[in-house]
């Protein structure tokens, strides 16, 4: 249950974008902002916040970032993309 609230301010731009977005993703706007800001945790390396929406929102969750993670290309140089696979299924070593 959650009982802790937690505020923040944005102007008018952002308020109105992400309101749209929570929309068009069928959630609430505290929803929207708690699977976001989740998300970007977890796609941090934060195990905790992995812990949380594992149990929160479960496999379909976990799913679904499994494909964003792999349909984005990282351009930040302290998470280098992952060498390519060799013939057979196995990882070509790094150069």
């Amino acid at each position: 249950m959650k009982t802790q609230m937690m505020q923040f301010r944005v102007n008018d731009e952002e308020k109105a974008l992400i309101e749209k977005c929570a929309k068009k993703a069928g959630m609430t706007v505290s929803e929207y902002i708690r699977a976001c800001m989740l998300m970007e945790m977890v796609v941090d390396g934060e195990l905790q916040a992995l812990r949380i929406v594992g149990r929160t929102i479960g496999m379909k969750a976990m799913d679904a970032l499994s494909r964003r993670l792999k349909a984005t290309p990282t351009t930040d140089k302290a998470r280098p993309a992952a060498p390519p696979a060799a013939p057979g299924g196995q990882t070509a070593p790094a150069l």
